[in-house]
């Protein structure tokens, strides 16, 4: 069996004493542990190696390993990348290209920066309500949305997922979007042009990463759940991530999907059978297994499922 073992990363970088010393990250110094970890116990592959795995069957070597990183964070370029080169190691990144080109700041960002700089997340939960309340959003509504959203997963209590999953896809996104920003001026209090110029790589960022060898992938153009938009507009989305991959100078043969929040169903499995993807990740946690996994839904660790 062709066995796999895929690390995700997002935020990495020094969090204690920065200017957002709540965000759920990993620190600097304990990614530079993780590696020293993943090296000694593992053999990290490249990207190349894994499609061939996937294409062609060829063997991974024992304990095969894969870093990805996704959301084309700064930190990946300014923390991340002197590190894998020190090592001469590889990883797979996936930047969502409206991040990139459009000086925006993905919903997912800006809901974990309101979170990071809440104190009090009962606080937030009723400043929500009171905006869905002022949207005309009644009460028994917002309590069925708690019911079946205030779940805890294995990260987050019921209330932060509540939070989340409220802003992220349960609001339409015309209401979500305006409390969303609404609630990052209350809480964050940054400019949303300056927040995403520090917050994500630039185009000439990205194009560097890839001329350094490392393997740039679609995480989609506007990082939406994939699920939740119709299929016609999934192929849109899909069309304008490859363009910004083969824009920045990446290859898009054989190239490999992330889906953004893990999100996706059989309409876009038909539509990167289309578009002759190799692989497409998932959040689902597991090992991945190249020979009999479906490789449009490779199952991922976390960062905090290792030692840092």
């Amino acid at each position: 069996m062709n066995k796999l073992t895929i690390v995700m990363y997002h935020y990495v970088r020094p969090i204690i004493g920065s200017k957002f010393p709540g965000i759920k990250g990993l620190e600097l110094d304990g990614f530079k542990r993780q590696l020293d970890y993943l090296t000694e116990n593992f053999t990290i592959v490249n990207t190349e190696e894994v499609v061939n795995g996937i294409r062609k069957g060829a063997k991974l070597p024992n304990n095969a390993c894969w870093l990805t990183f996704d959301d084309g964070y700064k930190d990946h370029y300014k923390f991340v990348l002197p590190e894998l080169l020190k090592r001469n190691l590889h990883g797979a990144f996936f930047p969502p290209r409206v991040a990139i080109e459009d000086d925006v700041v993905l919903d997912v960002n800006s809901i974990h920066h309101i979170l990071s700089c809440c104190s009090n997340i009962d606080e937030l939960v009723s400043k929500l309500n009171e905006h869905c309340l002022s949207a005309g959003v009644s009460n028994k509504k917002i309590s069925l949305f708690y019911e079946d959203l205030a779940v805890a997963n294995r990260f987050d209590n019921a209330n932060t997922m509540y939070v989340k999953r409220m802003l992220q896809h349960a609001l339409p996104e015309e209401l979500r979007s305006s409390i969303t920003e609404n609630l990052f001026q209350e809480f964050v209090g940054l400019s949303i042009e300056d927040f995403s110029q520090e917050l994500y790589m630039s185009i000439d960022e990205v194009q560097n990463l890839a001329k350094s060898g490392m393997y740039v992938g679609s995480h989609g153009s506007r990082h939406y759940w994939l699920d939740k938009i119709s299929p016609n507009e999934q192929e849109k989305d899909i069309n304008e991530s490859l363009t910004f991959i083969e824009k920045i100078g990446a290859a898009t043969k054989d190239w490999v999907m992330c889906y953004p929040y893990g999100a996706y169903n059989n309409a876009t499995l038909t539509l990167l059978q289309k578009y002759q993807a190799s692989a497409a990740l998932t959040t689902e946690v597991g090992i991945a297994n190249l020979t009999n996994d479906n490789p449009f839904e490779l199952p991922r660790l976390d960062t905090n499922d290792f030692p840092q």
